[in-house]
């Protein structure tokens, strides 16, 4: 599945280059959104570098990221918050906030705003994945019901949850995946090796998981 995207005039060049090169990507529209930098039909994405996150989240310059996040919500079904960066790079800045006030601040917009903050590494990754979830979000849902317990409680980590959906991978497997992979982004940097090494997890499962962050779960890229 392909997608239109619609980037903010206020994005750097480099970014509708990234977006425009994908190859999930039907048509770039570059205009003036009412809120965020990047929307996917009614998907919206804030894009942040990590230093950029840091003055907006912690009220240090420039507008408040609450109010961004709420402006958000308004205008799209789904929102996310995307980081042009890891969490060594939040830690590396030179400010006179802590990496754990700004973990404690990604924290806290994922659960009380229920819009997740994700790190995403570099400018391709985070282009990548906001196509992905653009393109997950448009999808027919599935019509297989899933059974119960199948998937952690709305009570567990976002990221956890994540992980009991994908097929094959209940609660079980789910919490000792996130045990050893506590974020997307740490489990993106595993191999097949990496994941049969797991108890639980065999060759098949092992494909499984790596393809359900990288293509539509079908196939290994």
């Amino acid at each position: 599945m392909r997608v239109a995207v619609t980037v903010d005039d206020r994005e750097p060049s480099g970014l509708v280059e990234a977006v425009r090169e994908h190859p999930d990507v039907t048509e770039v529209v570059v205009d003036r959104l009412p809120s965020g930098d990047i929307a996917i039909d009614s998907i919206g994405f804030e894009r942040k570098t990590p230093r950029d996150y840091v003055s907006t989240a912690m009220g240090r310059s420039g507008p408040d990221l609450e109010e961004q996040v709420a402006r958000m919500a308004e205008s799209y079904d789904h929102s996310y918050v995307l980081l042009e960066g890891d969490f060594l790079d939040l830690e590396s800045l030179r400010t006179a906030v802590s990496p754990e006030s700004i973990r404690g601040s990604m924290a806290s917009i994922t659960a009380r705003h229920e819009v997740p903050v994700v790190p995403c590494t570099d400018r391709s990754r985070l282009v990548d994945f906001a196509i992905r979830l653009g393109r997950k979000h448009a999808e027919d849902p599935s019509s297989r019901r899933l059974p119960v317990g199948a998937v952690a409680s709305r009570r567990e980590p976002t990221t956890k949850r994540m992980y009991g959906c994908i097929d094959g991978i209940g609660p079980e497997l789910a919490t000792t995946l996130y045990e050893r992979y506590p974020t997307v982004e740490s489990l993106l940097a595993a191999d097949l090796e990496d994941l049969t090494r797991i108890d639980g997890i065999g060759e098949t499962r092992a494909e499984t998981i790596y393809a359900a962050f990288r293509n539509d779960g079908t196939e290994l890229e």
